[in-house]
């Protein structure tokens, strides 16, 4: 399974894909957004783990909801984790809407993420019988 995680600070998305790769998956971590779908289809990426400020500020009307809804237009339709230390400015209806599988809060525990990536394995390949 291929996890990529999009997070602005390098050393963060660095953990999270080194812990995911302990988990099993084949791990990607990007710095940016930019042109994500063509990354995706590429790399064949299984599962997206998404951070909200993915530019660097949470009030941007560039985040985490925006590059997804560009993703869901685009056809791709795989499982995205958004996670962020700014989870009470996420609106919740629109993330239900496209499809959000959960939001995990920064800092990342190790257990709640493993758990998300397990459910998003679920959802990717739902034959799957690993249990994480």
């Amino acid at each position: 399974m291929k996890l990529l995680v999009v997070d602005d600070q390098g050393p963060v998305g660095e953990i999270i894909s080194r812990i995911a790769t302990q988990s099993g998956w084949e791990a990607f971590h990007s710095v940016s957004a930019e042109r994500l779908d063509e990354r995706i289809r590429h790399h064949e990426i299984d599962v997206l783990l998404l951070d909200y400020a993915v530019d660097g500020n949470p009030w941007s009307a560039r985040n985490g909801l925006t590059v997804l809804r560009q993703l869901r237009d685009a056809g791709i339709t795989i499982p995205v984790i958004l996670f962020s230390g700014w989870s009470n400015l996420i609106d919740e209806k629109a993330a239900n809407e496209l499809g959000v599988l959960c939001v995990l809060e920064k800092p990342l525990g190790i257990k709640e993420l493993r758990a998300a990536l397990a459910e998003a394995k679920r959802k990717a390949h739902p034959a799957s019988t690993d249990n994480e």
